[in-house]
């Protein structure tokens, strides 16, 4: 028996796809192999093969992972064609190292695909509004053109909490400079002596990074490299004053799409997709601070979920530790039970009992507001853990764990210790994590900058690992947040569970650590 087809309606360059359950069954080989042989040919996806309308390039967008593409292009080609916007967008990869994801989307005319699932109903869109891609390690000189752009208004970015970071002795003058940071500030500049300081083309920043306060840290760092370099006085007011730096949360989980579902998605559409980004339909932006935005970037006008509020971190801190920091304790917990994706992990009877506990136990008591109003968004949070269709890799989600296990996770551990609490749930995924990158846990997703592995692989001793941690915290940068009885404290209970990791069957130490936490029993 063949694959259920979807039925496909469309309206416009929207299709929804009315998946029957058994349409979500993996095809056995032979089925793998009829629907190989029934394989259409595909066109190419560019604007020679679609139609579509001409935008002045209002947005520059630093990044293009499938976060961006799933969440604010979207949201932007939507604004679009509802008449709410007439933005175009340009990309700008910021880091130096190769990844595939430009160089398709300018091969592509910056077109993809966007399917959003509820678990259910799939409604697949083409966005349009990506208008030209450029790498600032290919091409600086038309980076710099692009800020000078008459039409530009606003700054989108999502570089992950790496990425709004202070480099001291950063270069503004190199082609780049070599963080984000400092490339806005050369970037600024540029835009500030070609205007020669109009304040009408000051921008707007809407970061999407995970980092507390993302809009307010970043504007400081480009004001901090701008007085580090000696820039005019002039220059510090207009970007302290006349631009405008919004702090933000996002809230959309986007994971990868496996292979042979982007192509059964190809072979409904007919176009050889090679950016396709699967997510959930469920979607919110707050941003907060100057009420100028409504006007300036109205999506909320095109029924979109986005809210503006006079403060962000009451949200802030609510959706990212329970969300995130659920995400990144089980990308550290999950692997060493066998689990590959999220949907695996929440339902394995272990790494699922877990999360639920350290929700319930850790992270919602550090939280201001009713509990029963927290368990009834943490149960919704896990429930979209749970959709049958999202596939998000613990490994993709690895990605610089360190970083977002300091912004995301340690925060808990400090408001309980505050409290009089322990927090021994989260400790056990920062001693996963760690025991990771030192390499001794085995073949585990290890992705995180080169030199952050360096430093945790290099120092290691498995004999004295309380002695490892303390030397190994304040080389990550965390002892300004801990202070030096913070390290000593931090090290000596994450050495516990470290210990029991390193006694030569991680699986079974594991097994035992998060049988034995407690009211994990009661699960």
């Amino acid at each position: 028996m063949g694959l259920p087809q979807p039925v496909v309606k469309s309206c416009g360059n929207v299709f929804t796809l009315y998946h029957r359950t058994q349409s979500m069954r993996r095809p056995r080989a032979t089925e793998r192999n009829h629907v190989t042989l029934a394989r259409q040919e595909l066109r190419a996806l560019s604007s020679a093969s679609t139609s579509r309308a001409e935008l002045p390039v209002r947005i520059l967008q630093i990044g293009a992972g499938n976060f961006l593409r799933a969440f604010a292009d979207l949201m932007v080609h939507q604004a679009n064609e509802a008449g709410v916007l007439r933005h175009g967008i340009a990309v700008m990869k910021v880091t130096p190292r190769p990844e595939p994801v430009t160089g398709r989307l300018a091969e592509q005319d910056g077109l993809f695909h966007v399917v959003l699932d509820d678990g259910s109903v799939a409604r697949t869109t083409l966005v349009t509004a990506v208008r030209e891609v450029v790498s600032a390690y290919q091409d600086w000189d038309r980076c710099r053109a692009l800020i000078r752009g008459e039409d530009l208004r606003l700054v989108v970015s999502n570089t992950t909490e790496a990425g709004i970071a202070f480099v001291a002795g950063d270069d503004l003058t190199a082609a780049p400079p070599a963080s984000f940071p400092a490339k806005m500030t050369a970037l600024l500049y540029e835009r500030w002596r070609h205007f020669g300081g109009d304040p009408a083309r000051a921008l707007s920043f809407l970061p999407c990074e995970l980092t507390e306060d993302n809009g307010t840290t970043l504007r400081s760092m480009v004001l901090r490299h701008a007085g580090d370099a000696g820039l005019e006085g002039e220059f510090r007011r207009w970007v302290a004053e006349d631009c405008r730096f919004y702090d933000t949360i996002v809230d959309r989980i986007v994971p990868g799409l496996p292979e042979h579902e982007a192509e059964e998605i190809r072979q409904t559409l007919g176009y050889d997709d090679r950016l396709i980004v699967r997510g959930e339909a469920y979607g919110h932006w707050a941003i907060a601070g100057d009420p100028a935005i409504r006007d300036e970037f109205p999506l909320d006008r095109a029924g979109l979920p986005v809210e503006f509020l006079t403060d962000i971190r009451p949200y802030r801190e609510k959706k990212v530790r329970v969300l995130n920091g659920a995400h990144t304790a089980l990308a550290a917990v999950g692997p060493l039970l066998g689990c590959r994706t999220v949907l695996e992990a929440i339902g394995h009877p272990l790494a699922g009992a877990y999360a639920r506990r350290l929700l319930d136990t850790e992270v919602l008591p550090s939280l201001p507001g009713d509990p029963a109003e927290l368990r009834l968004f943490a149960g919704a949070i896990l429930a979209r853990f749970g959709n049958p269709v999202l596939r998000h890799r613990l490994s993709d989600i690895a990605l610089n764990a360190t970083d977002k296990w300091r912004t995301r996770n340690l925060p808990v551990v400090l408001d309980a210790w505050a409290a009089g609490r322990a927090a021994p749930l989260s400790l056990v995924a920062l001693a996963c994590l760690l025991a990771g990158y030192a390499g001794v846990l085995g073949d585990l997703p290890v992705r995180d900058d080169p030199a952050v592995l360096a430093r945790v692989r290099d120092s290691f001793t498995a004999h004295d690992p309380q002695g490892w941690l303390t030397d190994l915290f304040p080389a990550l940068g965390w002892a300004g947040i801990l202070g030096a009885p913070g390290v000593t404290r931090l090290a000596a209970e994450t050495a516990v569970p470290l210990r029991a990791l390193l006694g030569g069957d991680p699986v079974g130490a594991l097994t035992g650590l998060l049988t034995n936490a407690p009211g994990l029993d009661e699960e």
